[in-house]
């Protein structure tokens, strides 16, 4: 049994967080809670059994926990996670964490000369697709060479399901990771271009380009293209729609739960729908670390290089030039 101090339950408890967790009860126990607003922390108490505790010092010190849920910070910017990274106890961070570099390496140098956990919440890499086309590399498709996303970034006033995708930053920060996450190597070159497809630039897209090093069998240049429309997403265009081509074969999905793959001998379409959600995927892996188990998350790290290559890929927009990948060496 997992003992967990929850901080901030914020405005997906009810509809993301507390599911999923529910669904968890056998393996976990919610010790203590901390809400800005009591009578929220108060009420999502009850079903646990768990105590309210009166700010985050208290719920740190005085309770024999195993993991921390930073579900909800805003209202305190990074002071629990300076607080949380001192700890020897693992920690999920839900939503954005800003884009302060200089801060989150910090942050994570603390964090890794103490060996404690900190562990983003990138959704994408654990969605029911991503799951499957991993199983697909190993079985049928090989490694992939080229990935091609074509999105909408979102609107100010846009409704998300997931944290951190709101604002336009944190949702290309979510996109390249998952680009990164997929190659499995670091990023060499980066290269943003405007490309207009009709005349009165309605039809206008800002893509992507960011390069990696060659594949090491075949000798092809690895590469991801996201293209960026100049449009406000809505329902229909909430989930970006994905192509990955492969050594052996190609795979595409438009929703997180739904995939499909081709070679020269097979073409399917799956649903997975029956498969575990993202969010417990990463709720499971966090659990499992809490105990001992050294299954690879995500870290700080993660995050920072992601943000370097979004601010790069500004930088090549304005400079008109394709830009050096500059790899960190922690």
């Amino acid at each position: 049994m997992v003992r967990i101090g929850i901080i901030g339950l914020g405005p997906y408890w009810e509809q993301r967080y507390e599911p999923a967790l529910r669904m968890m009860d056998q393996r976990i126990q919610i010790k203590a809670i901390y809400d800005p607003v009591r009578s929220r922390a108060e009420q999502a108490a009850v079903y646990w059994d768990a105590d309210v505790v009166s700010g985050i010092g208290c719920l740190v010190s005085r309770y024999p926990l195993d993991a921390f849920l930073l579900l909800h910070s805003h209202w305190m910017n990074h002071y629990p996670l300076k607080i949380l990274s001192q700890q020897h106890r693992p920690v999920y961070i839900a939503g954005s964490l800003g884009e302060d570099l200089n801060l989150l390496e910090s942050i994570h140098d603390t964090a890794s000369e103490k060996l404690v956990t900190l562990m983003p919440e990138f959704s994408r890499r654990y969605s029911q697709a991503t799951t499957r086309f991993f199983e697909l590399v190993v079985t049928r498709l090989g490694n992939p060479i080229s990935i091609q996303i074509e999105t909408c970034c979102p609107s100010k006033d846009q409704q998300v399901d997931v944290p951190g995708q709101k604002n336009e930053t944190d949702f290309l920060i979510g996109l390249i990771d998952w680009c990164c996450y997929l190659m499995r190597t670091k990023p060499v070159r980066v290269q943003t271009t405007i490309h207009s497809d009709s005349s009165d630039h309605s039809e206008d897209y800002r893509q992507i380009r960011i390069e990696y090093s060659n594949d090491p069998v075949t000798g092809a240049a690895r590469f991801a293209l996201i293209k960026i429309k100049n449009e406000q997403r809505t329902a229909e265009t909430l989930f970006p729609r994905h192509r990955i081509v492969c050594r052996n074969g190609s795979a595409e999905f438009h929703s997180p739960d739904e995939i499909h793959w081709e070679t020269e001998s097979s073409s399917m379409t799956e649903s997975l729908k029956s498969d575990r959600r993202e969010l417990e995927v990463m709720l499971d892996h966090f659990c499992r670390r809490a105990v001992g188990g050294i299954i690879p998350v995500a870290n700080i790290q993660d995050v920072c290089q992601a943000i370097k290559l979004v601010k790069l890929s500004g930088d090549s927009l304005k400079s008109g030039s394709s830009l050096e990948f500059e790899s960190d060496s922690r």
